[in-house]
């Protein structure tokens, strides 16, 4: 429910983002390469029995990170109804998140080919790096082409 709520907030404040750019803004490879960067705060729903962020909730703040890249590009070509699968995910995790802890997510576009997205995702928590994260998305339409 947590990742439900941080969710419908990055896609409001995104939407304002959106309308307060200029439309006549293209799509480049330096924008599309710039990285996505978004900061967290640890809360009690993500924590663990372990008393630490756990495996799958890096996961989802990967996926936050990737919804929001994908709904800016999609918004500056004007293509709708776009959606992504993932393909493969590695995470290596350096160091135990810890509860209240500000965790920056910063995801960067490392490259595509003819069925691919890759991204390069970074968890910093003051500065100091505890986890990489590199996935791979396909993208779909509404007929799964």
């Amino acid at each position: 429910m947590n990742m439900l709520i941080r969710f419908f907030i990055m896609v409001s404040l995104l939407k304002q983002q959106l309308k307060q750019q200029s439309v006549s803004e293209r799509l480049s490879i330096e924008s599309l390469t710039a990285p996505t960067i978004r900061h967290y705060r640890v809360l009690p729903h993500d924590m663990g029995f372990r008393d630490h962020l756990p495996n799958y909730r890096y996961l989802s703040f990967i996926e936050l990170n990737v919804t929001h890249w994908l709904m800016a590009c999609c918004h500056q070509k004007g293509i709708k109804n776009l959606a992504w699968v993932i393909a493969m995910q590695e995470m290596v995790y350096l160091k135990e998140i810890k509860f209240l802890s500000k965790l920056t997510v910063n995801s960067v576009l490392v490259g595509w080919d003819k069925k691919y997205i890759y991204f390069e995702t970074r968890f910093f928590v003051k500065n100091q790096l505890m986890g990489v994260g590199m996935t791979k998305f396909v993208l779909t339409n509404k007929k799964g082409k």
